[in-house]
C-alpha cells in the first residue's frame, strides 16, 4: 500500500477518456490531525494495477470543511467504465501512507464501496463501480 500512495501523489496527470463528476462524501477523518493534512483520491481502472499504479490521482486540502470529521468533494473528470478508488488521508504531509510494524495503516484509508479486505486490502473487484454523472458516493474512513 506505500508504493501506490507514493505513486498516487506522482499520478495526478491528465486523464483519458473522462466520463463524470462523482460528488464523494467522506466519513471518517482523523479530526485530530488536519493541519496541514491532504486526502488523496487514488483511480485505478485495471486489476493488474491495484494499490499499485493508479491512473490518476486527485489531492485535497484538509481544513475547517472537514473539521467535523467529514468532507463532501468532486472528483472531475473520472475515466469512462468501471473504476476502483482508493483513499487515505496524508495527516502528515509526507507522500505516503504510515505503517505500524505489522503493515497497518496508522492513518485513514478506504476504498470505493467501503471495501474491506480479510487480513489486508480488499481485491479489486470488491472495490469496483461504475460512476454516472452526478452520482454521490459514500466512503467510510478506516
Amino acid at each position: 500500500m506505500k508504493r501506490v500512495l507514493a505513486t498516487a501523489l506522482l499520478a495526478c496527470a491528465a486523464m483519458h477518456g473522462h466520463a463524470a463528476d462523482v460528488t464523494l462524501e467522506v466519513e471518517g477523518l482523523d479530526v485530530a490531525r488536519l493541519k496541514g493534512a491532504t486526502l488523496v483520491v487514488a483511480v485505478f481502472t485495471e486489476p493488474s494495477t491495484w494499490l499499485r499504479q493508479p491512473q490518476a490521482a486527485q489531492r485535497f486540502m484538509l481544513g475547517p470543511d472537514a473539521a467535523g470529521g467529514t468532507l463532501s468533494i468532486v472528483l472531475k473528470d473520472l475515466p469512462a467504465g468501471p473504476l476502483a478508488l482508493s483513499l487515505f488521508q496524508d495527516a502528515n504531509a509526507n507522500g505516503r501512507v504510515d505503517m505500524n510494524n505489522m503493515g497497518i495503516p496508522t492513518e485513514p484509508y478506504g476504498f470505493s464501496n467501503n471495501a474491506v479486505g480479510n487480513a489486508g486490502p480488499p481485491k479489486f473487484e470488491q472495490a469496483l463501480m461504475t460512476p454516472s454523472a452526478g452520482q454521490v458516493m459514500k466512503i467510510r474512513m478506516n
